[in-house]
């Protein structure tokens, strides 16, 4: 079967599954781009609020440096504390800008991919030595996206970046006649605005390219009918081992009270079928809760500790279903019952001479 085929069969969409496996594997959507745009558009910023204090501290360190006396020789001592003098005075100014540039890096992928622990990528991949699957990853689609997208790139950055000069062009012409101040702080200025500008195109850009990367992604991760069904039995398991699993449970459940059928006041019958065991104690009870209830050799089970303790055993087919089927073992019989399981109790008391409690009417 040709690929096209597998991605033409891929209609469902992925399960929590297979996105947490694509996940581990490293499988991400993710853009490049946006993490360089997001860098360059950091490092702008931090040039306008940090560049001030930057230029200067560079201007006193090269002062003080070239201004400073002629020396020969130097004593290791003082070697050592001129090193630490030039680091506390360029890493003060520095080490601001900088951790603004490396949290706006990170903050680019944790907006895209979260955190994310892959050792497998420092893995060597020899795969991707082979010349016919390198071939096949450059003439692929994606590939030719993404260098349509670089070209597009290339042309945009580059008008900005002629608009730019051309609506700056006289005040560039005029900087001969400048002092150095003067064409320092226009120059660092235009520098930043210019990064500004550029930053905020590639940034439209790179959110550009991950739409494309996340919607190439979620495509990569559709899956084939077959393969929801394999995964379903890989998780679930067979459903027709689930059937007989929960079947045994059931048939547990319901063995484990057969021993409570002596305590109660009759068992309705459906009637070889299915077995309720119903009591009523007017003192503890507010209605009659089923004590225990079967089906097959468990309703048989029930039927005979029934006559083995002389409990009256009832045919009504439709509420025996009914009572199996919305009442579990504990619980009282519905409210609309009431009436029906009244009359069946008087039966009882009159078969067996039992003398009703006062409280029975209650019911």
């Amino acid at each position: 079967m040709s690929s096209d085929q597998d991605d033409g069969d891929k209609t469902e969409q992925p399960t929590d599954r297979r996105r947490t496996q694509a996940r581990e594997q490293g499988q991400i959507a993710r853009s490049v781009d946006l993490t360089a745009a997001t860098v360059l558009l950091t490092v702008s910023g931090g040039l306008y609020f940090f560049g001030p204090e930057c230029g200067e501290v560079l201007i006193r360190m090269l002062h003080g440096t070239l201004a400073s006396e002629p020396w020969l020789t130097m004593e290791p001592a003082d070697l050592i504390q001129k090193i630490w003098a030039l680091a506390i005075l360029v890493g003060g100014a520095f080490i601001p800008l900088m951790g603004l540039i490396a949290l706006g890096a990170l903050s680019a992928n944790l907006m895209q991919v979260g955190f994310l622990w892959w050792p497998a990528a420092l893995e060597p991949k020899f795969s991707r030595l082979n010349p016919a699957q390198g071939f096949k990853r450059i003439a692929s689609l994606s590939s030719l996206v993404r260098l349509a997208g670089s070209i597009a790139k290339i042309l945009l950055v580059a008008g900005v970046g002629y608009l730019f000069l051309t609506s700056h062009q006289p005040e560039f012409l005029a900087l001969p006649q400048q002092s150095i101040s003067a064409i320092l702080l226009t120059g660092g200025r235009s520098i930043i605005e210019l990064g500004f500008y550029l930053s905020m195109t590639l940034v439209a850009l790179a959110i550009l390219d991950y739409g494309y990367q996340y919607w190439q992604h979620e495509r990569e991760l559709r899956m084939t009918k077959q393969e929801i069904r394999e995964e379903f039995k890989e998780t679930e398991g067979n459903p027709l081992m689930m059937s007989r699993r929960r079947e045994a449970h059931r048939k547990l459940a319901e063995a484990r009270n057969v021993g409570k059928v002596k305590t109660a006041d009759f068992v309705l019958t459906n009637p070889t079928h299915v077995a309720v065991a119903i009591k009523y104690d007017p003192r503890t009870m507010p209605a009659p809760i089923v004590v225990a209830k079967g089906l097959g050799e468990i309703a048989a089970q029930i039927r005979k500790l029934a006559a083995e303790h002389g409990i009256p055993i009832i045919e009504r087919k439709a509420l025996a279903r009914q009572l199996y089927r919305d009442v579990k073992v504990g619980r009282p019989i519905p409210v609309d019952l009431y009436g029906v399981m009244a009359e069946l109790l008087s039966y009882v008391y009159r078969l067996t001479g039992r003398k009703p409690l006062s409280n029975d009417a209650n019911i």
